[in-house]
């Protein structure tokens, strides 16, 4: 997956989570024009750091994987186990919105 292609996930899980631009860049502490750049593959780079506070921002995490590695059972269990009834929107949009409140410092 390359640079653009992680900024059209990371900007469907802000939308799904029903978080502004604006909102997120306040969460993850980087700009909103930068997160605007990431979104529409316009950003020629990204840090490790800022990128992780981008996608922990909206409920998203990055896994590292060898080169070809494929789905396996175990990957699909683990899954499974993670992932509560509540649809992923909904899931996302909760995740997102709590850390959202809690770097603003409300309960």
């Amino acid at each position: 997956m390359n640079l653009a292609e992680l900024g059209e996930v990371f900007r469907l899980a802000r939308i799904a989570a029903n978080l502004t631009q604006q909102q997120v860049a306040e969460a993850s502490g980087v700009t909103r024009s930068r997160i605007s750049m990431f979104e529409t593959g316009m950003l020629p780079e990204i840090g490790a750091v800022k990128m992780l506070s981008l996608f922990d921002a909206v409920g998203l995490e990055l896994i590292a994987r060898r080169p070809g590695h494929q789905r396996t059972l175990d990957d699909v269990l683990v899954e499974s186990v993670d992932a509560s009834d509540m649809p992923v929107r909904r899931r996302v949009r909760t995740s997102a919105l709590r850390r959202l409140k809690a770097a603003k410092g409300k309960p």
